[in-house]
């Protein structure tokens, strides 16, 4: 997760704005916002990797790589994703690149070089796991019967049930470390209006600045970027920058950037 800055491809261009992450504090009582800066370059750096390796481990030799990270397998016909690059400096002012991708469908959780998750895998896959693959399975079954089959209500609702029910106990696993030395719960530090969604936490941004904040890292700029095959909507294209989303990344990055820029009291 660790790199050098090498130059840029320059190959790929993105529209943006001037901040690639931003949320409201509340205890400050004011917007922080990281902007796009150098990582821009950096992440056409990963693109033109991407471009030439087809994998996600691109910086392995080709005879060392895991074929279960080509986007053969992680990004299959059309299917597209996000990745995040990271700038940030070291204690020695030393400047350190940080690199994520967000949750990926194939369950892909630990990746060499790349940011991990916040839960801890372990305790992930003890508690969480083998819920999602009983959700899964039924599925599979509930999508293999007639839309008229009675049977297939009766797995979709159990389905809904049991999804419920695992929701807390994943939200209950996430816990944010801000740029005050500050750790706080998901259910503390989510600042939207009805209920958390799933998936909070697994974005590029809140992964990156979790790392960054427990690794004594500061972060200078971060960019986000879409790669793979344009989606159904046409709205995001290969190489297009993103800010963080509004719906699950917004509501918690006031506080995990808190303590981050000069000022904050």
């Amino acid at each position: 997760m660790v790199g050098h800055y090498g130059g840029s491809s320059g190959m790929i261009q993105g529209s943006f704005k001037k901040n690639s992450c931003e949320g409201y504090c509340r205890r400050c009582r004011k917007v922080h916002s990281l902007r796009y800066g150098r990582s821009v370059e950096f992440a056409r750096d990963m693109m033109a990797a991407f471009r030439r390796e087809q994998r996600l481990d691109y910086d392995v030799p080709a005879d060392r790589s895991d074929s279960a990270l080509s986007f053969e397998i992680l990004l299959p016909g059309s299917r597209g994703h996000m990745f995040g690059v990271m700038e940030c400096l070291d204690r020695a002012g030393k400047t350190v690149i940080l690199r994520a991708y967000s949750s990926l469908g194939t369950g892909v959780r630990e990746v060499s070089g790349w940011v991990p998750y916040i839960p801890d895998n372990e305790v992930f896959n003890k508690m969480v796991l083998p819920q999602q693959n009983i959700i899964k399975q039924m599925t599979v079954k509930r999508n293999a019967l007639d839309a008229d089959d009675p049977l297939r209500s009766h797995l979709e609702n159990e389905r809904r049930m049991i999804s419920r029910e695992l929701m807390p106990k994943i939200h209950d696993l996430y816990e944010f470390r801000n740029f005050r030395g500050e750790t706080r719960a998901l259910r503390e530090v989510f600042q939207k209006d009805g209920g958390i969604p799933g998936g909070v936490g697994d974005c590029c941004a809140p992964k990156l600045l979790n790392f960054a904040a427990v690794h004594d890292l500061k972060p200078v700029s971060v960019a986000e970027f879409y790669w793979g095959g344009a989606n159904k909507s046409g709205r995001k294209q290969p190489g297009q920058f993103f800010p963080a989303c509004e719906e699950k990344c917004q509501p918690i990055l006031g506080f995990m950037l808190c303590g981050l820029e000069d000022g904050d009291e």
